[in-house]
């Protein structure tokens, strides 16, 4: 274990000196700026239309009747179908609408992230063949496990600094009446977050294992994050008819988005979804190094 974590810290640093992660983490904060700024705007939008429901004067700061706009009907149906799962409604309706988008956001975004991230990891070694002096001082299962930990922080600190960009954008753009709860809630939801993305690290940690290209890896994980979007669409459109129900309920039990609804709980109610994710992302990890145990590096 010793071995693990010094080989996921150098990993971690080696991101940071390459600038592979400066440019992997600018595209991250412009894409959670951008999306933020859009969704205060969408409020703003909804908070006008509201004031004409009510025959009452337009707010030009967005969140200004924020309070009035979360106890209507159609926020409470917005946020229904955010999450998903009409028994945890009521729940997320107390939570600051940005937090609530955030982790949303971050559901989408940080699964293409974190496998683009976690592809070149092994791959860019074998490809230089760097990584037999590696070998030479610790073994195959230890570098494997350092570099899907050393992703993971990567990914971890990515969603911190996604909860930093949209406290920022909401402050500088839209009334917060709550400024600690809104932070509170977006560096509580960054570990829902996390959690998601690591069967996404485990992904691209598998296809970095399978080739020695980087490109080819990187294209792999990314091919396989978005097909697994698509294979919960059809999991979802299984399991609604009668003939196909048990096919649909059994991809859900393997897709990391079939527990994307557990990850909307109060409390720690998350953590066994949670807890689930980090089980596919070590199987996925264990099947890319049925290939790179037999290696010839």
């Amino acid at each position: 274990m010793t071995d693990v974590w010094h080989i996921a810290v150098f990993e971690l640093r080696r991101a940071i000196r390459t600038w592979r992660a400066a440019a992997l983490l600018s595209l991250f904060a412009v894409s959670s700026a951008g999306a933020t700024y859009l969704f205060v705007r969408m409020v703003g939008l909804m908070e006008n239309a509201l004031a004409d429901q009510l025959m009452v004067p337009r707010t030009r700061v967005p969140g200004t009747m924020l309070r009035e706009l979360t106890e209507s009907d159609t926020w409470r149906e917005v946020v229904s179908g955010m999450v998903g799962a009409e028994q945890v409604t009521d729940f997320v309706l107390s939570i600051p609408p940005l937090a609530l988008f955030d982790l949303w956001f971050l559901f989408l975004l940080v699964p293409f992230f974190a496998a683009a991230a976690a592809a070149e990891s092994i791959s860019i070694d074998v490809q230089s063949r760097a990584i037999r002096y590696e070998t030479l001082r610790t073994g195959r299962p230890e570098l494997v496990l350092g570099r899907f930990i050393g992703q993971l922080l990567l990914t971890w600190f990515a969603t911190l600094m996604s909860a930093g960009i949209v406290f920022g954008v909401g402050i500088g753009f839209m009334v917060i009446e709550d400024r600690g709860s809104l932070l509170a809630w977006l560096l509580w939801f960054s570990l829902r977050a996390s959690a998601f993305a690591v069967p996404f690290v485990g992904l691209g940690i598998a296809a970095s294992q399978i080739t020695s290209s980087p490109a080819w890896a990187r294209v792999m994980a990314i091919t396989a994050t978005a097909g697994s979007w698509v294979a919960f669409g059809v999991a979802v459109l299984l399991q609604r008819s009668e003939r196909w129900a048990v096919l649909g309920d059994v991809l859900l039990q393997v897709l990391p988005q079939g527990w994307m609804q557990g990850m909307w709980g109060a409390g720690l109610a998350w953590l066994p979804a949670g807890g689930v994710q980090m089980g596919l992302g070590l199987a996925l990890v264990a099947l890319g190094y049925l290939r790179f145990a037999r290696r010839d590096l």
